[in-house]
Formats: C-alpha cells, sequence, structure tokens
C-alpha cells in the first residue's frame, strides 16, 4: 500500500488524519503529529512518554512525536530509530541482576550501567572538588519512603523505572514530565511486602515481547501485569505467603511460600498457571529471614541463606528444594552479605559462640576467619580493611585498621568499581546493625584501591540504601529520608 492510503483529509486540506498500526495520528498544518485513538480508544490526555507507551519516536531536535511505523522524519528526511526495549539497560533489585550476589559481570548483560558508572567517574574524576557533591536531589517522591525501584519495560516498548512501595503502591517515573505516574490497580491491589531491603528482588517473566513482574507478597506470590496506557494493572496471585524474594534460573521463576495449610513450598508460574515444588525438610522457626535468592549456573541451582540454614533448588529432570541447616551451634547473618564464591566452591561465614569460621556449602571443609566480614560475595571488608578471601591476613603496616565499617553494595569486578557506603564506627558490626539512629555516612564510588569519591549524609541505616541505573545517570535513594539522588554521565 502507498503511504496514501493510511491518510484521510480531515478539517481543511491541510491538516490530515493518519491510521497506523491501530493508532489514528493529527497532522496539523504545521506538520506536527498528535496521537489521538489507540485501539479504538480515544485518549483523553496527552501523554508525555509516548516512546515508551506506543513506541512512537521522536521528531528530530526532539519537537514533538512521530508514529512507530515510520522511518524517516517527514519533514526533515532524517532516518529515525525505532524504539525498543534495551535489556542491557534493565535494573533489577536489589543488586541489579536479580541476584542475592552483589557482583556485576559480564555473564549479568548489564552493559548499560557499567558504561554509565565508567563515564561519570571520568567526569567526576577530573572536576574540582573531586566528589559526590553535584548530584541532582528529587524531593517530591511518591512516598516519604518504604520504595524500591527497578527498571524494566512491563508493558512499554522501552525499559522505564517503577518505584514500588511496601504497602503495594506503583508508580512509574514520567521521563519527560519528569515527575511520578500512580498505577491504579483493575481489581486486586498487589498488597504488602515485608521484607528487608537487602533481601527484597523481583523477577521478569517474559510473555511475548513483553515483561510481567513477579513479586514475593505478605498475600502468597504475585505475578503483575502493567497496562501503562491506561495507567493500570492486574494482579494474579497464589495464596499464601511468600517468605522470600523471587529467583529465576534457565527460564524459571521460583517463589518460596508457606502454603494455606502451614506447609512449605516453592511456586512457580509457568502458562498462565501457578506449580507447586514441596521443600523438603522444612522448618518453620527457620525458614525465615531469607536472603535475595544467589544463582549457581554451573550447578543449575538457587540458594537463598538464612540464619540457621539454607534453602537449596536444583534444576534437573525434577525439581529438587530442600532446607539444609548449618553446623549445631552455628549461625549466619545473611544482611552481612551473600557468600564467598571462588573456584573450590560457596563458603559461607558463620558465627559459633566466639569462633567465626567459612563453611564450604555441600561439605564439610571450613577455614577460620579472625573478625566479621561485610562482602560482596567477591570483594570482602574488615572494617576499612579490604581482603580478597575473607579468611585472608592483611599487613596492618601497610594497611592499618580504623574503625570504619565499609559497606559494599555492589561491585563491578570487569572495571573494579565499587558502590559502597562508609561510616566511622566505635564498636561491633552487630551493633552497627542493631543501631536505628542517624549518622555520618559516606557514600562513595570508586575504583577499587584507588580514594573514593563520595558524598555524606545524615542517616539512620544506611545500608537501606538503594543505587540503581537508569536513563544514563547514576541514582541513589536514601531510604529514611525519602530523598533520591541523581548523576548523569
Amino acid at each position: 500500500m502507498a503511504w496514501w492510503d493510511y491518510m484521510d483529509v480531515v478539517g481543511d486540506d491541510r491538516e490530515y488524519e493518519w491510521s497506523l498500526d491501530g493508532q489514528r495520528w493529527l497532522q496539523d498544518a504545521h506538520g506536527r503529529f498528535s496521537l489521538t485513538h489507540v485501539a479504538g480508544k480515544a485518549l483523553e490526555d496527552a501523554q508525555p512518554d509516548l516512546d515508551f507507551l506506543v513506541g512512537a519516536q521522536q521528531a528530530p531536535g526532539a519537537q514533538g512525536w512521530l508514529p512507530a511505523s515510520f522511518r524517516h522524519c517527514p519533514q526533515t528526511g532524517t532516518a529515525l530509530t525505532p524504539v525498543r526495549f534495551d535489556r542491557q539497560q534493565r535494573w533489577l533489585p536489589p543488586y541489579g541482576n536479580g541476584s542475592g550476589r552483589r557482583v556485576v559481570e559480564g555473564s549479568c548483560r548489564l552493559d548499560g550501567a557499567e558504561h554509565t558508572l565508567a563515564a561519570l567517574y571520568r567526569k567526576l574524576e577530573g572536576a574540582t572538588p573531586r566528589s559526590l557533591n553535584t548530584a541532582h536531589k528529587y524531593d517530591q517522591l511518591p512516598r516519604k519512603n518504604g520504595l524500591n525501584f527497578l527498571v524494566a519495560n512491563l508493558g512499554g516498548h522501552r525499559e522505564a523505572l517503577f518505584a514500588l512501595a511496601r504497602d503495594g503502591s506503583l508508580f512509574r517515573w514520567q521521563r519527560q514530565a519528569q515527575e511520578w505516574a500512580a498505577l491504579l490497580p483493575h481489581s486486586t491491589p498487589i498488597g504488602r511486602c515485608s521484607l528487608p531491603s537487602w533481601a527484597w528482588g523481583v523477577s521478569l517473566r517474559e510473555v511475548g515481547e513483553q515483561q510481567r513482574l513477579l513479586l514475593a507478597c505478605d498475600e502468597g506470590a504475585t505475578e503483575v501485569r502493567v497496562d501503562p496506557l491506561d495507567g493500570r494493572y492486574h494482579v494474579d496471585r497464589c495464596p499464601g505467603r511468600a517468605i522470600a524474594a523471587p529467583g529465576d534460573l534457565d527460564d524459571q521463576v521460583l517463589i518460596p511460600q508457606q502454603m494455606p495449610d502451614g506447609s512449605f513450598s516453592l511456586v512457580a508460574r509457568h502458562n498462565e498457571q501457578w506449580t507447586l515444588h514441596p521443600i523438603a525438610h522444612a522448618n518453620p522457626a527457620h525458614l525465615q529471614g531469607l536472603s535475595a535468592p544467589l544463582r549457581d549456573p554451573a550447578s543449575r541451582r538457587l540458594l537463598w541463606i538464612g540464619a540457621h540454614g539454607y534453602l537449596s533448588v536444583k534444576l534437573g529432570a525434577q525439581l529438587d528444594a530442600q532446607w539444609l541447616s548449618w553446623p549445631a551451634g552455628a549461625q549466619a547473618r545473611p544482611e552481612y552479605g551473600p557468600p564467598f564464591v571462588n573456584g573450590y566452591g560457596i563458603w559461607q561465614q558463620l558465627f559459633e559462640g566466639s569462633e567465626q569460621y567459612c563453611l564450604r556449602l555441600d561439605s564439610d571443609e571450613r577455614k577460620e576467619v579472625k573478625g566479621s566480614r561485610l562482602s560482596t560475595g567477591h570483594l570482602n571488608y574488615m572494617f576499612n580493611v579490604r581482603l580478597d578471601a575473607p579468611w585472608g591476613e592483611h599487613d596492618v603496616d601497610n594497611t592499618p585498621t580504623r574503625r570504619e565499617v565499609v559497606y559494599p553494595f555492589i561491585e563491578f569486578i570487569d572495571s573494579q568499581y565499587l558502590l559502597s557506603v562508609r561510616v566511622e564506627w566505635p564498636s561491633s558490626l552487630q551493633q552497627f546493625f542493631g543501631n536505628d539512629q542517624a549518622i555520618d555516612s559516606q557514600f562513595c564510588l570508586e575504583r577499587v584501591g584507588q580514594p573514593p569519591l563520595s558524598i555524606t549524609l545524615k542517616v539512620a541505616q544506611p545500608w537501606n540504601a538503594q543505587w540503581f541505573f537508569h536513563d544514563n545517570a547514576l541514582w541513589l535513594y536514601i531510604d529514611s529520608t525519602g530523598a533520591l539522588y541523581r548523576w548523569d554521565a
């Protein structure tokens, strides 16, 4: 068909209406386009992010929108770039890849975040003064605090930033308008999630070219399907009480859950149905306070670390899910960070009375540790001292210890960047995590081993802050104050 087969003259001979892919566009006498109908439904209000909503393309010079079907600008002849979702631009909590491991590497396929961080570091490294104090600060958030952030498409044509409140309220950041829009339920609301920030995570399920959001809610495993054009979402729920964040491996998403009859199962979403896989040796007193899941692709396994043991799920001809307890008298502190992973296995730091050691999972092998460690799963910190392995020794003459807690949020292994917070602290790590008072906290971006770029903020529970990447920028959310900071690369 020729282009004029999609166009009708309306009003006068200089105003046209285009019908393209279920959309109707009005072209005025000046050549400007405006979207009037989608799938036969009239748009009542102007929408600021038509690229996300319907795949519209920005006209050269950002002068309005053009239909997604256009390959060239009708005014200038400039070739247009179709709007597409780029998986490398996503960012899933708590640490970017939807896993409890605080490490970004090549297998995570988060090149967008890594390139943004490298460009930002180069920009700030040469600035005067050398710091993170040049941030843009957003005070008008949809909630005072209790938010978690993710970047996904969720029904759109490109990635977008979403905020999910602890009470289940869902919001989308409108890039053009620079404001938050609330998404409302069609009927059932999402519901509350009580997981702590370091254990909260989400998974995405691909359905065609769209993504659906899988969550662990207090009312059970929940799938959310968003219709961004009408600003609403649909919920499908498996009744019960989700006890840990969803884990995904080999295109399967699994959510640990206590069922209404008190039993424990892994809940999976497949072909619009929920399926259950019982957890062997489940102990109701121990199956709580679990970390975000860790992927072990080599053994096709997912792990959720808890204080009294861990949930191990192996994928094979059949799914094998079982609870495994730590040695008698030993406990883990999953809020200190994920297990250390090296070429010999997965090592969990355990506390047994006054002793501390790392236990290699699936074995009795252990290595003694002097002092508590905070870990990314690759780097380890004993207060301000950086160690490659948690049981490593250090030279106090070359690296003197200070009573400064370094809490590592996210490590970029390939480029050796680290996002962390540093707090002067005179007492133990256990008392640090038990403190609810606001304290001076240095939030840092650094190349490992180099002086950090930092911004000092007075916040309570600084380990509950969230770093994320969106729109070629680094963002930092402070949960206790409800402030959001942004650094453009």
